[in-house]
């Protein structure tokens, strides 16, 4: 599938418009509404049922388990912080006050409230950084470097110490077959 097979209906962003918006304008082919209430690519049904010859199946099962997750909104604390990690991220500033920032609290609030949920922020980003580096890294052809900055960290080497410390090997090992190994270790 390309640019030239689909057009979205209409697009919404939630940030202000830049100076220009001609380019917004040529890039998905139609207007896009800016200071919207919420960020949305609306498309015809159709184009929803396409499939795109370029995806990666490893990826496209995880971003099947988020959008699963998008209907059930967590009730409690964990469940909310587990998702704005997620979502925050490969943007590199996944912090507990920014996380605290978008709950619309402070950062001693946020620790309260995983306290009584038996967790702390350290450990959710640390769980959901170790599920989405399995996935990733499990895709050989993609670049240390890239996982690196999808996970947060601000550079290969302290992604490569992460893994270590949270995995038991390096890398390199995991992929030549220590998961194995690793997985059936922490079973007993």
């Amino acid at each position: 599938m390309s640019a030239e097979d689909w057009h979205p209906l209409e697009v919404h962003l939630a940030h202000s418009p830049p100076r220009r918006r001609a380019y917004h304008r040529k890039f998905f082919g139609c207007d896009v509404t800016f200071n919207s209430e919420f960020d949305a690519i609306i498309l015809h049904a159709r184009d929803m049922e396409r499939a795109i010859p370029t995806a990666h199946p490893m990826l496209a099962s995880y971003v099947e388990d988020r959008v699963k997750e998008i209907g059930t909104r967590p009730e409690h604390w964990d469940g909310k912080i587990r998702e704005l990690v997620r979502a925050l991220l490969a943007g590199g500033a996944c912090t507990v006050e920014t996380v605290a920032e978008h709950l619309a609290c402070d950062r001693r609030t946020v620790h309260r409230r995983l306290g009584e949920c038996s967790t702390t922020f350290s450990a959710i980003l640390d769980a959901e950084r170790a599920d989405i580096a399995m996935r990733l890294v499990e895709d050989g052809n993609r670049p240390l470097k890239e996982i690196a900055g999808l996970l947060g960290f601000s550079a290969q080497s302290a992604l490569a110490r992460w893994f270590r410390g949270r995995f038991g090997c390096s890398i390199t090992d995991w992929r030549g077959g220590s998961r194995r190994r690793t997985m059936m270790a922490a079973r007993w």
